[in-house]
């Protein structure tokens, strides 16, 4: 079983560093930092291990805002946010948890960072999603950076709001994204329009408003606060792979809850999934684990299970092509359907287990490449940080 908290909600060891980056801690205030942190967690070890636990997912580790409690809106992949604690204390979290037989999986993000842009003549207000454009007026999106320039990082690319990942708003008429992309419902699809912003990091698309058109999940800015990475770009995959190769090699961990995984294109799971895994058996880590947060239709998490499969694949021995990405995930379904039997009194759907891996039958690749067995490896979480708890 596995223990999930949110670390600056947990337990406060260090009561120095509540305040070490920004404003914005007060337990009076369920919107704040409550100062949580490495020292606190690795305190309640034995405790969490004493419940019958073999391991702890912790929230995202990098720096954050003011008082971004939730740790999802990251400024720096490289960065440990100084007010859950030092690389020292995150290392002694992990050698203690190893000590007592424990596993220590990281939520990781790639989809996007804070919000440090907007999107240019939307600076107060809900942004459009736009997909290419015929004319100026239709064009995706100038990228306005909300910080004064003097506020800024020196980059190779000029001064950026992020120190490693930036924008460019030189428009290119021909250019187009790359790689299929894919849907709620298992489709695939592919760009047969021209003019992005292919020198830049970030997408230019305006806001995510519709979950289910495929562009849009995967190009579209979350909640129109979290910009919102251009991952299908060779260009930023390798810069992530590379911060995703220093973290495991800093931090001896053991495994990443990916979070927003349907909002990420493919292609990027293709290339970052086999290159995290090769690494991480360089260090001994022969079977380092990649978990979804699937909190998506079955049909879409069957393309990022495995090899994949897209909706002409079910019940066969074809697969998407490319490496084996993500090993399982969380099953959203298995909550739902217990759900339903609690609070709607619908016994029938008592069995959420056996619902749920019935409907994924035919439809998932679950074969552990590390391995070459069939191994079932999806999370059955009763309960979890984005749900009513039962």
């Amino acid at each position: 079983s596995i223990y999930q908290l949110l670390t600056d909600r947990f337990s406060d060891g260090d009561p120095t560093n509540n305040e070490a980056f920004a404003s914005g801690f007060d337990v009076r205030d369920m919107t704040y930092r409550h100062g949580g942190d490495f020292v606190g967690l690795t305190q309640k070890l034995s405790y969490i291990k004493g419940l019958g636990c073999q391991a702890i997912w912790i929230s995202p580790i990098f720096q954050n805002g003011p008082n971004m409690y939730h740790q999802y809106a990251q400024h720096d992949f490289t960065l440990l946010d100084r007010r859950l604690g030092t690389l020292e204390e995150l290392r002694n979290l992990t050698s203690e948890a190893h000590r007592l037989g424990m596993y220590v999986i990281v939520d990781v993000v790639m989809n996007h960072m804070d919000n440090e842009f907007f999107f240019e003549g939307h600076q107060y207000s809900s942004t459009p999603f736009r997909f290419h454009g015929d004319t100026p007026a239709q064009r995706e999106y100038k990228l306005m950076p909300r910080k004064a320039e003097a506020q800024c990082f020196d980059t190779p690319a000029g001064n950026q709001p992020y120190m490693d990942f930036w924008y460019n708003n030189s428009w290119d008429s021909e250019a187009q994204y790359q790689g299929l992309e894919y849907g709620q419902w298992g489709e695939s699809v592919l760009d047969d329009g021209r003019g992005t912003y292919p020198g830049s990091d970030f997408h230019h698309n305006g806001d995510l408003h519709d979950y289910f058109k495929p562009w849009d999940i995967n190009l579209g800015k979350i909640y129109g606060s979290m910009d919102d990475l251009r991952l299908e770009h060779p260009r930023v995959q390798a810069k992530y792979i590379a911060m995703t190769k220093a973290l495991i090699a800093s931090t001896d961990i053991d495994g990443f809850r990916v979070d927003t995984p349907m909002q990420v294109p493919l292609s990027f799971f293709k290339a970052w999934a086999p290159a995290v895994r090769e690494f991480a058996r360089s260090l001994g880590k022969e079977r380092f684990a990649m978990f979804g947060e699937f909190y998506v239709s079955t049909p879409r998490y069957a393309t990022m299970t495995g090899r994949g499969k897209d909706n002409t694949m079910y019940d066969s021995d074809r697969f998407i092509e490319g490496s084996s990405t993500l090993k399982g995930g969380i099953v959203y379904s298995y909550y739902w359907y217990t759900y339903t039997a609690l609070v709607y009194e619908r016994p029938e759907f008592a069995d959420g287990l056996t619902l749920a891996y019935s409907k994924e039958a035919g439809m998932l690749d679950i074969v552990d490449p590390s391995t070459n067995r069939s191994e079932y490896a999806m999370w059955n979480f009763c309960n979890n940080h984005d749900n009513w708890r039962m």
